[in-house]
């Protein structure tokens, strides 16, 4: 592994509205990159926030100024991004219900952005029930994010968002965590598109391993290894520690009807993202938010064996990090995009670094 060069999407010192989160990245034919996060917000747990998109022209030396996809009454938070040829991609996000920011989160929001953040609240009493209440979401971008498309609703969710399997299809593996039937609520399942993300079915479940909860499960990914079967891979907890993330993974061989049932890896951190490079190989990276903080990544093989040997992409200052995400460019590096403090800042910043797997 080999750093090529370190930067920054987006960072902002001069605003009450300068916190970034969890960014998902892709780039189209003609090695633009795009990426989207959660931002304009004041902190972690924030009533303010917006999914905004940026786009570099130069592989990622300069990154323009944001474009707003997403501004609902609620919070719109860990959005993802796939880009599917032509100038389409698909943008998705989920919102959590007023009701549980007003009743569960609000000391929180009270620390993040003090009264700007109580008066928020107070405004979010007044939301129309059916604008209040939790839920996922995507939309299509066209012409090169120029366009939107009609918002529609997502029974699943995961923070990087669906794939693109190598016959056109959209696969969306995600945690059905607002889903409105019970029965269903806070399990795994893949949905799949044929249509190119007009419409998406249910085509199978990701169940956990026996003798766990889904508590311990969490915001998943899902990419087709270079030995044609789906790698799926989620954020778990296991321990009382709230900074403990490990990942476990399961394949399926029949583009997501079954799954195998899940495995320990063994990781310190999460979530996970997997980005399956042109030779077939891959690259997972995820994020550690116990010392030492940071940005890492293991190889990963065309049958899904990850690596022992890990390696640090970027080193961070405290837990409140992570989120990479991975694309390939054209000349063959790799370009991950996190987020995490700028030293000496008080707000998360989206930073970047380039590298290659050699």
């Amino acid at each position: 592994m080999k750093i090529i060069k370190k930067g920054i999407v987006s960072r902002i010192t001069d605003s009450f509205f300068a916190y970034h989160a969890w960014p998902s990245v892709c780039r189209d034919e003609n090695n633009n990159i795009y990426v989207v996060c959660s931002g304009m917000r004041m902190g972690h747990m924030c009533p303010f926030g917006k999914i905004i998109m940026f786009r570099s022209g130069d592989a990622g030396e300069i990154f323009g100024l944001p474009r707003v996809i997403y501004d609902h009454y609620l919070d719109d938070r860990d959005p993802g991004i796939l880009y599917l040829g032509g100038g389409k991609m698909l943008v998705s996000g989920v919102s959590n219900s007023a009701e549980t920011y007003i009743n569960e989160f609000a000391d929180w929001i009270y620390s993040d952005s003090g009264e700007a953040g109580k008066g928020m609240l107070r405004q979010f009493e007044k939301i129309p029930p059916e604008r209040g209440k939790a839920r996922s979401y995507y939309r299509m971008l066209y012409d090169y994010g120029e366009k939107a498309g009609e918002e529609k609703k997502s029974t699943v969710h995961c923070p990087h968002g669906p794939a693109l399997l190598s016959d056109g299809t959209i696969l969306y593996l995600g945690k059905a965590v607002y889903a409105e039937d019970p029965e269903i609520r806070d399990r795994f399942f893949a949905y799949s598109s044929k249509d190119g993300g007009e419409s998406f079915e249910k085509t199978g479940e990701l169940v956990i391993p026996e003798g766990y909860d889904l508590s311990q499960f969490h915001e998943a990914y899902c990419a087709q290894l270079g030995d044609g079967r789906l790698m799926g891979l989620l954020r778990t907890h296991l321990t009382e520690d709230d900074n403990y993330f490990t990942i476990y993974k399961a394949f399926s061989s029949d583009s997501g009807k079954t799954w195998s049932t899940p495995e320990a890896t063994g990781i310190c951190g999460s979530p996970p993202h997997l980005c399956v490079m042109s030779g077939g190989k891959a690259v997972l990276t995820y994020g550690r938010r116990i010392p030492p903080y940071g940005i890492y990544g293991r190889d990963v093989s065309e049958t899904g064996e990850i690596s022992e040997n890990e390696y640090m992409l970027a080193e961070c200052f405290d837990d409140d990090i992570g989120y990479p995400a991975t694309v390939q460019l054209a000349d063959g590096t790799l370009f991950t995009v996190y987020y995490a403090r700028c030293k000496g800042d008080s707000a998360a910043s989206l930073q970047y670094v380039k590298w290659s797997d050699d």
